[in-house]
């Protein structure tokens, strides 16, 4: 195992200048705006690992939760831009909050370079295992009958399960009443409790209650079918069209940050997500490893913010402060 590291750092090294040669040439710190012990955080830290290793320094991961992520993209952009700050950020502190917030202090797409993705996740729209919606044609047949009737339930104002039900709604073609609660497990408890029609799970939250029978998987966000969930179908199968919507997660870090040291953190991180530890780690959580380039990276985060302001402006969600 050391010597292959070994090898890798040193081929890491060939051809590249000497201002990346000579980093790190310190401890890191990969920042991560959650709090301990949900994915994002075992994945940077399972990441943080193989990266001391493969770079000859440590790695701390540090966890700066609050205000969707902006405490802690602001954080980062307050230390040296020599890439020992690293940010695991997501679509959501990258792209939807640049839309959603009045006033932030940093702009995600000027003041960040994108190093590479890390993984995407999906989102499953859910409902009562007992209830008579069995089908996404079912769901729409229901609310174009009763219009306004219907409800689906999100973590909050602004939060990935409230926007991609307003996206839903758009491309539906129906009419939904959101109920924004305080925390996800109020919102699968009342689902349970039959006080919701539906809501639009991430593929990890929905794999047990659809396996243990309690919910029903309509359809899945995924470009193609989960494998965790094989038997859910994609909204596109079932008639819905333009709704692959896939979560992003990646690494970031200053805009000041000297390229070379980019091209080399990079390499590092692909490498890292698509050896088997990381990469087995990452399906193992419902979740799919997928790296990029730093343009590639770029690209697809100004996609999302493209996507999430004709959304946020359709459905008049007020401005966050």
């Amino acid at each position: 195992m050391l010597r292959r590291w070994m090898i890798a750092a040193f081929s890491l090294s060939i051809a590249l200048p000497a201002s990346a040669q000579n980093w790190p040439s310190k401890p890191i710190t990969l920042v991560v705006p959650f709090a301990a012990g949900g994915s994002p955080d075992i994945i940077a830290r399972a990441m943080g690992e193989e990266l001391s290793a493969m770079l000859g320094q440590s790695v701390a991961i540090e966890n700066r939760g609050g205000a969707g992520g902006n405490i802690a993209a602001q954080y980062v952009l307050e230390q040296p831009a020599d890439g020992h700050t690293l940010f695991f950020g997501t679509s959501g502190n990258m792209a939807t909050n640049k839309v959603l917030y009045r006033q932030l202090k940093f702009d995600p797409e000027r003041d960040f370079v994108p190093v590479s993705i890390a993984y995407a996740s999906c989102n499953v729209l859910i409902v009562g295992a007992n209830g008579p919606i069995k089908s996404i044609p079912d769901l729409i047949a229901e609310a174009k009958k009763r219009p306004g009737a219907l409800s689906f339930g999100s973590p909050g104002v602004g939060t990935a399960g409230h926007l991609i039900g307003e996206l839903f709604k758009s491309r539906a073609g129906v009419e939904l009443v959101h109920v924004p609660y305080r925390g996800q497990s109020q919102v699968i408890n009342d689902l349970l409790g039959g006080h919701l029609a539906m809501s639009f799970e991430a593929v990890a939250t929905a794999i047990p209650v659809v396996q243990n029978g309690n919910m029903r998987g309509l359809a899945t966000t995924c470009p193609v079918r989960s494998p965790q969930i094989p038997d859910v179908p994609t909204f596109a199968e079932v008639g819905v069209k333009d709704f692959a919507i896939e979560a992003l997660a990646l690494v970031a870090v200053h805009a000041k940050t000297p390229q070379p040291v980019v091209t080399r953190l990079n390499e590092a991180v692909v490498k890292i997500i698509n050896g088997p530890n990381v990469s087995k780690r990452i399906a193992g959580m419902g979740l799919i490893a997928k790296s990029s380039t730093p343009e590639q990276a770029r690209a697809m985060l100004t996609a999302e913010v493209a996507r999430w302001r004709q959304v946020v402006e359709t459905a008049k969600i007020p401005p966050m402060d």
